[in-house]
């Protein structure tokens, strides 16, 4: 594998000047948003130019979000003791409630009106009590810094935020229900590990409390973020398969499996 190069802030600057500011750009197109090396950097930036990036909506979904062939069931190519996050998300949206976030309502919800809008997908939405739970999720060794999570989890919500009565709508979900962005990881991936040292991330604290804050402007409450803190040797034999009488594969977490969540930074961002 080529070694990347590392970006002096004469790169950075440069690359930052010429990106697109809206929030998809920043997220998607940019990669050193996704390297931990550059997240102090980039959210001092962002800090900076806040008023200047903009939420793209154009191209956002205008049928239901709610797909009526989500049912849990994934088509298997490969083992089941691959551990892939589709296949995670599945398992978690097949439990009765996932610790913390509650009972997963749907996966993969699409925000794009048609394949070249620009926009992504909420990987899980998970129902607590009364709350609204769009969670991004990152994989069980993602090399994603917690950067790039913390801008899809904002931009998604916000996103759903604009259409908030028809997403509730398609849910059966009360109007009243408040939506929270919520950022799920795990203990081995770089963005759990980023969790756990916030102190040493001055800037990107600065950067969620802004978020937050823009967040309440637009009815939706602030950032939570939760961790898987299984063990790797646990997670590699977590997953085994189902039939269902109507034909279905659903992916299930094994009878002897206790996934563990912890919510972590809750003080922090109160």
């Amino acid at each position: 594998m080529a070694r990347r190069t590392r970006l002096n802030n004469a790169d950075l600057e440069r690359e930052w000047s010429s990106l697109s500011k809206d929030w998809y750009s920043i997220y998607h197109q940019w990669t050193p948003t996704s390297r931990a090396g550059y997240t102090e950097w980039i959210a001092q930036q962002i800090i900076q130019d806040f008023g200047n990036i903009h939420l793209e909506v154009a191209g956002l979904r205008q049928r239901s979000f709610c797909v009526s062939n989500h049912r849990g069931q994934a088509d298997l190519e490969t083992g089941i003791e691959q551990l892939t996050e589709k296949r995670l998300l599945r398992a978690m949206f097949n439990l009765s409630s996932i610790p913390s976030l509650g009972k997963a309502r749907d996966y993969e919800i699409p925000l794009a009106k048609n394949q070249g809008a620009r926009h992504g997908d909420i990987d899980l939405l998970c129902i607590s009590s009364s709350s609204v739970f769009c969670v991004e999720a990152k994989g069980h060794v993602s090399s994603e810094s917690i950067l790039k999570a913390v801008l899809q989890a904002f931009t998604y919500t916000s996103l759903v935020a604009t259409l908030r009565d028809r997403f509730l709508q398609d849910y059966d979900l009360p109007q009243s229900s408040p939506l929270i962005p919520a950022v799920l990881t795990f203990s081995a991936a770089l963005s759990g590990r980023q969790l756990r040292t916030f102190s040493e991330w001055p800037n990107l604290v600065c950067l969620i409390r802004k978020f937050n804050a823009n967040l309440r402007e637009n009815r939706v409450e602030r950032i939570r973020f939760f961790v898987i803190e299984n063990d790797p040797a646990q997670l590699n034999k977590c997953l085994e398969t189902r039939q269902e009488p109507n034909g279905d594969t659903r992916v299930v977490f094994s009878s002897d499996f206790n996934l563990i969540v912890t919510e972590y930074a809750k003080e922090l961002f109160q």
